[in-house]
């Protein structure tokens, strides 16, 4: 049976995808080079623009494809996508995490990722995959298997810690609620994640929202976490600096913490 080049260029792209344990996401520079090598780079590039203008593969960025399935169908995420290119470590937090543990009925359209070195960021069926570089120390806490999706206590922690993350308070507060009702060791795996992370400030946001959803001594292995500076921090960064300090916490209450304005 006659094949085109595209055909064979095709075959090549589904062969390695599935070698790389990446079934229908292709990285072509790294997944052709010996092709490139036995046809020539220029034939190659040539072959994959006439693969993504027939629709038989899908050009998310430079260098990462989608392949479309025997029937036609892509049945990859933005997070398979986002495993494929992502330096080790790697953390997809915020709201997607909270969605994914079905701790929010928000959706997501921005996949904030942690990540130890930039990375450009790109757009995937109505969804963008948000890079921001970190220090490696501050990567950890993802669910074993597949891609790296941040356990529910780093989750909330990283979404009280800075709006970056793309986390509505209310969606925080709901989530916080909903994680303590389900879990009755959620507190204390959230206190040992804030014992890691290693910041005053987010512990004291930590510490008065647990007290203010579990009680006080629910809150109570947060007290050791307080720092010794007693200037408050905001509960809500980057909202203003308006609202009643909680001396206990050293924390200004600059957003409700009232279950009741989640919608």
């Amino acid at each position: 049976m006659y094949m085109t080049l595209e055909d064979r260029i095709l075959v090549e792209l589904h062969r390695a995808g599935n070698l790389s344990g990446r079934p229908g996401i292709v990285v072509p520079s790294n997944d052709l080079r010996e092709v490139k090598e036995r046809l020539g780079d220029q034939r190659v590039r040539d072959a994959l623009k006439r693969l993504v203008h027939s629709g038989r593969a899908l050009s998310v960025r430079q260098d990462l494809l989608v392949l479309p399935d025997a029937t036609g169908r892509i049945t990859v995420g933005i997070a398979d996508l986002i495993d494929a290119i992502a330096p080790r470590p790697y953390l997809i937090t915020g709201g997607r995490a909270l969605e994914v543990h079905h701790l929010t009925n928000q959706h997501s359209f921005s996949v904030v990722t942690l990540v130890p070195r930039s990375v450009q960021e790109f757009a995937f069926r109505g969804e963008r995959a948000i890079f921001i570089e970190t220090r490696e120390t501050r990567i950890w806490g993802w669910v074993k298997g597949g891609p790296h999706l941040a356990l529910p206590e780093r989750a909330l922690l990283d979404a009280v810690t800075s709006p970056r993350y793309g986390v509505p308070f209310s969606m925080a507060i709901e989530a916080l609620h909903g994680a303590a009702e389900r879990d009755s060791n959620f507190i204390n795996k959230l206190a040992r994640a804030a014992r890691r992370y290693d910041s005053a400030a987010v512990s004291r946001r930590l510490g008065l929202l647990v007290e203010k959803c579990c009680g006080h001594d629910a809150a109570e292995p947060f007290r050791n976490l307080l720092g010794e500076s007693r200037t408050p921090v905001l509960l809500r960064p980057g909202g203003l600096p308006n609202g009643k300090i909680d001396t206990a916490w050293r924390v200004v209450v600059n957003a409700s913490i009232q279950l009741e304005s989640v919608n």
